[in-house]
């Protein structure tokens, strides 16, 4: 396995991490009201998505690198 490869990885498992933890804290948000882990959910499902990008960008600038 390359370092490209293993970069690529972890930034998914990165975002898969971060899309757990914004549903958990919904989870949270649904059984007390609190506008913080409201909050905490939204950025980590933005935060999500930008690794996504991140990841896609990345793949993409590294595509001739063997």
């Amino acid at each position: 396995m390359n370092l490209r490869l293993v970069h690529a990885i972890l930034i998914v498992l990165s975002a898969a991490l971060a899309v757990l933890f914004g549903l958990w804290c919904l989870s949270l948000y649904g059984r007390e009201d609190g506008t913080t882990t409201l909050v905490a959910a939204i950025v980590s499902f933005v935060i999500s998505f930008g690794l996504i990008v991140y990841d896609s960008w990345f793949l993409r600038k590294t595509r001739t690198l063997q």
